[in-house]
């Protein structure tokens, strides 16, 4: 029995490390981002297709914040939902958040 509560253990840590740590790389490192940020009537005010990007939570807020492809320091807040885009697969990102891509800048 101890055998068994020690490997459910070890089970559950790994997947907990595993989400740590690819959270870790893609802030540090950067990774390809959709970015969703709603009025507050839930409608959609503006997208953004990040690719290789690093976005940083803002320390003691709710917002974030990431450095565009033309230099432009970003900083959002309030309503926004956000998808670490896996495998380049941008279409299956986009409807993790209900959004069509074509609407969304780059």
């Amino acid at each position: 029995m101890k055998k068994l509560i020690v490997l459910c253990m070890m089970l559950t840590s790994c997947a907990g490390l595993e989400r740590s740590c690819s959270s870790g790389i893609a802030t540090t490192f950067g990774a390809d981002w959709i970015v969703v940020q709603y009025r507050n009537d839930g409608v959609v005010l503006q997208c953004w297709r990040l690719p290789n990007t690093s976005i940083t939570n803002e320390q003691n807020s709710d917002g974030i914040y990431w450095k565009s492809p033309d230099g432009h320091l970003v900083h959002i807040s309030g309503w926004y939902n956000r998808v670490q885009v896996s495998n380049k697969n941008w279409s299956a990102a986009a409807h993790q958040l209900g959004l069509d891509l074509t609407k969304c800048e780059e």
